[in-house]
């Protein structure tokens, strides 16, 4: 064989090589190569107390224990990324982290975009108003100014159901500044979930009245659409934890 079809031989048989290599790798399912790499990258908003907050320089919050969890027991390493809460979907669809642990409340609009769990925890949308504003139902959010978080599930419902009767909506980038807006007076009521809204109304000193809820909402840690197998692993251990009590003792830990 001429030395110049040697090489061509070569370059095939090392270029197949390479590529075969490639294709073990991308062949690997999600929670293959999350344990290959021994983290599992988490998504979160770090501005939604009490499920994600920053406490002393520390991300601390309902999400972070149920994360540390669950990445224990895939025995992994749970590393956290924190983002805003608007851009937070699309970290997810390009791959920046494998999974989001966020308080993320199911919708039509988001399920069409990333896959949803079974849900760890039941919620609704309601109100913080201050002292002297009346807001009993949703229908008392016309002509007031409604301050949200932006790409919140709140956010979302004033803008489709009263977006055209409110007075003003105001978008903040983290739920307390928003709750700091109706707190000084710039905003007459802000809008998200009820156990949010509870949480951070009895720790501010009860300078804001909720309201009950407007609706029925499901919070669920998201994957992208197509990895099943990393849904499957979620579900089964969400599952496990609810059996063994260990979501319920969260829910006293951080909302009780």
């Amino acid at each position: 064989m001429k030395r110049s079809h040697r090489s061509v031989v070569r370059l095939l048989a090392a270029g197949l090589f390479s590529l075969g290599l490639a294709q073990s790798v991308s062949a690997q399912s999600t929670p293959e190569s999350i344990k290959t790499r021994g983290t599992l990258v988490i998504g979160n908003g770090a501005a939604f107390p009490p499920f994600e907050f920053v406490e002393n320089g520390q991300l601390v919050g309902f999400d972070i224990d149920l994360g540390n969890e669950i990445a224990r027991r895939m025995g992994v390493k749970a590393q956290w990324e924190k983002t805003d809460f608007s851009g937070l979907i699309a970290a997810l669809t390009s791959r920046r982290v494998d999974v989001l642990i966020t308080a993320m409340t199911k919708t039509p609009q988001r399920a069409e975009r990333m896959a949803f769990s079974t849900s760890y925890y039941n919620s609704g949308i309601a109100a913080a108003a201050r002292a002297g504003i009346t807001v009993t139902s949703a229908a008392d959010l016309a002509g007031k100014i409604v301050a949200v978080q932006g790409g919140s599930a709140g956010e979302r419902f004033v803008k489709d159901e009263y977006g055209s009767v409110v007075k003003q909506i105001k978008v903040f980038n983290e739920f307390p500044l928003a709750f700091a807006d109706v707190e000084t007076g710039r905003a007459d009521v802000v809008v998200n979930t009820l156990p949010v809204l509870k949480y951070n109304a009895s720790r501010r000193g009860g300078k804001l009245l909720v309201s009950a809820a407007f609706d029925t909402r499901e919070v669920g840690i998201n994957t992208r659409l197509e990895d099943t197998a990393l849904l499957q692993e979620i579900n089964r251990l969400l599952d496990e934890l609810r059996r063994e009590g260990f979501i319920e003792r969260l829910d006293r830990k951080w909302f009780q």
